[in-house]
């Protein structure tokens, strides 16, 4: 199997929450990674959906009682453009922030709310790498610029990708600083530091979905 260091970096990343109710963590992109399928590749291009992928975030609070709270983004597009050798050229995304879910309503509207993403002032997220640095394995490091809010910052996010006849797989867990983006509501009770899984070739069931 070719493996080809292809990013779709739904680069996006939500905020810290401070709800009670319980939730469970998201399974890591590498734990799902063997019940995906892949994304056909036409031409030179990998057209991603949210049919054939899933962006998933988690955040949780400080101190002893994480409680961890999931969550996720329904309407997205984007475009992986590799050469004839399997190698990424360009990747560009944007995300409907609008389409934000949780598993509590509650949740969701105050992650809406300005408080954290503001969709009403900012609808839009996007990503559009500048460089990718392939190692071994079908491991590389995509850089890019990541715009939220009124903040565009460049950000390196780890994946791992794989090719096949049948087409491109990638999984990718990292995490991301949400203060950096101007999301400072709850610091020193909820984690700055919020966790990202990207699946490129959509499990099966993806919650929210």
């Amino acid at each position: 199997m070719m493996r080809i260091p292809v990013l779709l970096v739904a680069s996006l990343f939500a905020g810290l929450f401070g709800w009670t109710e319980n939730s469970t963590l998201t399974l890591s992109a590498e734990e799902v990674a063997t019940g995906v399928t892949p994304v056909s590749v036409q031409g030179n291009s990998v057209k991603l959906t949210p049919k054939n992928t899933s962006i998933q975030f988690v955040g949780t609070h400080e101190g002893d009682k994480p409680d961890p709270r999931k969550g996720g983004f329904g309407e997205f597009t984007g475009t992986a453009e590799v050469d004839s050798d399997g190698t990424l050229q360009s990747v560009a995304f944007e995300i409907d922030t609008t389409s934000l879910w949780t598993e509590f309503p509650k949740l969701t509207a105050h992650l809406k709310s300005p408080d954290f993403f503001d969709v009403r002032t900012y609808p839009k997220a996007s990503f559009k790498s500048t460089s990718v640095a392939s190692g071994s394995d079908g491991k590389a490091v995509v850089t890019g610029e990541f715009t939220l809010l009124k903040v565009k910052k460049e950000i390196k996010i780890p994946v791992t990708t794989s090719i096949s006849p049948e087409g491109l797989t990638l999984t990718s867990d990292f995490k991301l600083d949400r203060t950096q983006f101007g999301m400072s509501y709850g610091q020193g009770k909820v984690s700055d530091d919020v966790a990202l899984s990207v699946i490129i070739g959509k499990p099966t069931e993806v919650p929210g979905s």
